[in-house]
C-alpha cells in the first residue's frame, strides 16, 4: 500500500472536522464582543462550547482550550498509524514540563498548575524527578536532563540557561523524528520553523549586545540553515544578515519583519509574519484528498487557533482594544 493510502480514514475524519475550525464571520463576532462572556457565548455553536459550560470559572479557559487539543491529539492518534506524527506535536509539552520541573525543583515549589497534560510523559514522572525520588519507571535520558539542567542553575545562577539547554534538547530530538517520519512536507515545515526561530533569536541576541557565546548557545539544531551560518554573519550588518535569505521562501516575513523590528524596537510583527507564513505553508493540506498533508495541517491548524483564542480571551480580560487584538490577530487556517 503506497504510503499516502495509510491516511484514507484520517483524511476523511479530518475534512469533518475542518468544517469546525474557526473561520473569518466567527471570529468577527468574538472580536466584537464587549466581554470575556460575550466571546464564550459566541463560542455556543463551536467545539469548545461543552468544554465551557462544565467550566466553573470562565477566567480559567486555559483548561478548556488544553482539553480541546489534548482531544484533538487522541482523535487524530487513534485514526493513524505512525504515532510518530503525533509525537511530533506533543514532544514541546514534555519538555515545557521538565522545565516547570527544574524551576520548581530550584525554587523549593512545584505546581502542578504549570504542568502541561498535552505530553506524554506521565504527570507523576516529573514530580517524582522533582522530589529526586529513584524510579525504573523514569526514562533515563529524562533523569539525565533533568539533572544536567539543575547543574547548570547550579554553575550560573541565570534561569535562561535551562531554557536554552532545554530547548535544545527538544529540538535535537524534533529533528530526529523528522528524519525518521520521512515526509518531505513535514521537513520543510520543521526547517522554515528552525529557521525562523534563529533568525528571530540572532536579531535579539544582536540588538542586546550579547557576545557571540550566547548566540552560539541560543541557536537551535536543525534547519535548512547550519548553525554556524549564524556564527559568520554575527559581525556583519543587519542588512547583510536578511539579503542572505533573498532565495528563501520566507524572505518576505524576514525582510518585513526585521524592518518593522528596527524601527519599533518591537519584534511582533516578525512574530506575526511567521506564524502567517507557517499556516499558509500547512494551508496546503487543505488541497490534497488524503495523505500526510491533510493530518500535519489539522494538527498545525488547531494549535493556531488555541493561539488566536488565547490572543482574543486574555485582550477581553485586560479591556485591550478590538483595533489593538485585530493588529495582533494571525491569518486562520479556513
Amino acid at each position: 500500500m503506497p504510503r499516502e493510502q495509510e491516511f484514507l480514514y484520517a483524511s476523511g475524519r479530518i475534512r469533518l472536522l475542518e468544517t469546525k475550525l474557526l473561520n473569518k464571520n466567527l471570529v468577527e463576532r468574538l472580536m466584537e464582543a464587549d466581554t470575556i462572556e460575550g466571546v464564550i457565548k459566541a463560542l455556543g455553536d463551536t467545539a469548545y462550547a461543552e468544554d465551557f459550560t462544565d467550566l466553573d470559572n470562565i477566567y480559567e479557559f486555559e483548561e478548556v482550550l488544553e482539553n480541546n487539543l489534548l482531544k484533538t491529539f487522541r482523535v487524530i492518534g487513534n485514526s493513524i498509524k505512525d504515532s510518530k506524527i503525533i509525537r511530533y506535536f506533543t514532544l514541546k509539552y514534555d519538555y515545557h514540563n521538565l522545565k516547570v520541573c527544574v524551576k520548581g525543583k530550584i525554587m523549593g515549589d512545584i505546581k502542578k498548575e504549570y504542568f502541561s497534560k498535552l505530553g506524554e510523559v506521565p504527570l507523576e514522572y516529573f514530580l517524582k524527578l522533582a522530589s529526586e525520588e529513584k524510579s525504573t519507571d523514569l526514562p533515563k535520558d529524562m533523569i539525565d536532563s533533568f539533572e544536567k539542567a539543575v547543574a547548570i542553575y547550579e554553575e550560573t545562577h541565570d534561569p535562561q540557561q535551562i531554557d536554552v539547554y532545554i530547548d535544545r534538547l527538544l529540538f535535537e530530538e524534533l529533528a530526529k523524528l523528522v528524519k525518521e517520519i520521512k515526509e518531505p512536507f513535514l521537513e520543510k515545515y520543521h526547517n522554515a520553523y528552525v529557521d525562523l526561530l534563529n533568525i528571530k533569536t540572532f536579531v535579539r541576541i544582536k540588538n542586546m549586545n550579547m557576545d557571540l557565546r550566547a548566540l552560539q548557545r541560543a541557536i537551535l539544531p536543525g534547519g535548512s540553515v547550519p548553525e554556524d551560518f549564524y556564527e559568520k554573519k554575527f559581525q556583519e550588518s543587519m542588512e547583510d544578515f536578511v539579503e542572505s535569505f533573498s532565495s528563501k521562501d520566507y524572505y518576505k516575513v524576514v525582510k518585513e519583519g526585521i524592518e518593522n523590528w528596527s524601527l519599533t524596537k518591537n519584534p511582533s510583527l516578525y512574530e506575526k509574519l511567521m506564524d502567517n507564513y507557517l499556516i499558509n505553508y500547512l494551508k496546503k493540506g487543505l488541497y490534497k484528498p488524503f495523505g500526510v498533508e491533510p493530518v500535519i495541517g489539522y494538527l498545525g491548524a488547531k494549535e493556531h487557533e488555541i493561539k488566536i483564542l488565547r490572543l482574543i480571551l486574555v485582550g477581553k480580560i485586560n479591556g485591550i482594544s478590538e483595533d489593538l487584538i485585530e493588529e495582533r490577530l494571525r491569518e486562520l487556517y479556513v
